[in-house]
């Protein structure tokens, strides 16, 4: 059966499924940001040909994702028997995969725009993350493992990216007291709603009872569900704690970067929308993922500045599209990301140089533009 299913996803009438699912979406995404601009009083010009463009950009994406993660499998890492992956786990982790490039895609375009990134894209784009990391697991990034044999040499195995290494083979946070693990994660859940929700507010502009609160709800519902999927184990409790773990991570260190810059340039250096952007980021990818992702996106960052202010004489910088470029980067890129990144994740004092590195790499950057922009307005 397993192998009746690989033939029939992996043949090329396929892609054309996955454009039309590709274009719908387009369409769908299209409509959604066009509504969020006109209902807050910027509308699209009248006979603007983005939306249409969009669309097609869109239909060709998703072909061209699955097209690379599917039938050419250049996700897997080298050395991996391909074998060992089936068609139908790739094809998953490929429409995960494109989910999150379409939340990425209704985030840049408002950023861009409007200099915002709003909750209805990153609360519902976390969500969504946690829900298929538990559904599916090995929608989570792909690694190897080496199983050690007393007769041969080691074995790689397939694995996917958790919080500690293999998703299978470190069996989760801390093994050996399972409650710490779901003390992190229901730690987790609740630091990114006290961080990256906002209350809902009535139709006369006041504060709903706590009872009818839908912010508070989530959370009632949300402790409830990990305790549950805790409780019931296996590795759909294991994807969901690395999932996680990967949005407070990923949160976390952009919020401290966030705090730290703030204070060394004397005003707001990035927004609260970035931590969001990189919760609902870490949530589909995991938190080594996200590291890849803020290191890459400093470098875009200031090349983008540096663009935008010799065209356009801009002096404000919007962080977001950045983080979602360098974020499609690591997903496309991920086997020679992973070789050359991975071996500094295995060992505590490199992983805590390459934290450092990514934090002062990025504050280095935002002071270098302050310097290039301060001499360009004042010079």
């Amino acid at each position: 059966m397993n192998a009746v299913n690989d033939s029939l996803l992996a043949g090329p009438w396929w892609l054309a499924i996955v454009g039309l699912a590709g274009l719908v979406a387009g369409r769908i995404l299209t409509r959604s940001v066009s509504a969020w601009f006109a209902a807050t009083d910027e509308p699209l010009p009248e006979g603007s040909r983005l939306p249409r463009f969009i669309e097609l950009a869109s239909a060709v994406v998703a072909v061209a994702v699955w097209w690379w993660e599917v039938q050419l499998r250049g996700q897997l890492p080298a050395g991996l028997d391909s074998g060992q992956i089936s068609t139908l786990s790739l094809a998953v982790r490929s429409a995960g995969h494109l989910s999150l490039f379409w939340f990425l895609a209704a985030a840049t375009w408002i950023d861009i725009r409007q200099r915002v990134i709003p909750d209805w894209i990153t609360v519902p784009g976390v969500l969504a993350g946690l829900l298929w990391a538990w559904a599916w697991p090995d929608m989570l990034l792909p690694v190897t493992v080496e199983v050690h044999r007393s007769f041969a040499t080691p074995l790689l195995e397939a694995d996917v990216l958790g919080p500690s290494g293999g998703l299978r083979a470190g069996r989760g946070i801390w093994p050996a007291f399972p409650l710490v693990g779901l003390g992190v994660s229901l730690a987790a859940f609740a630091c990114w709603w006290a961080v990256c929700t906002a209350p809902f507010l009535a139709d006369d502009g006041r504060r709903r009872p706590p009872i009818a609160e839908p912010r508070n709800i989530l959370l009632i519902v949300g402790l409830l569900a990990i305790a549950a999927a805790w409780i019931a184990g296996g590795e759909r409790a294991l994807g969901l704690q690395a999932s996680l773990v990967g949005m407070l991570v990923s949160g976390g260190i952009v919020w401290a970067t966030r705090a730290g810059a703030s204070r060394a340039l004397g005003r707001e250096a990035m927004g609260l929308g970035d931590v969001t952007l990189m919760s609902m980021v870490g949530a589909w990818l995991g938190w080594q993922a996200c590291l890849l992702t803020f290191f890459l996106a400093a470098f875009i960052g200031l090349g983008h500045g540096l663009f935008q202010l010799a065209r356009h004489r801009e002096s404000e910088l919007p962080f977001g599209p950045s983080l979602c470029l360098a974020a499609v980067i690591v997903v496309i890129g991920w086997r020679p990301l992973w070789r050359l990144a991975g071996v500094h994740f295995g060992e505590p004092a490199q992983l805590a140089a390459v934290v450092a590195a990514v934090v002062i790499l990025t504050a280095v950057t935002l002071s270098l533009w302050r310097q290039v922009r301060d001499r360009v307005f004042t010079g």
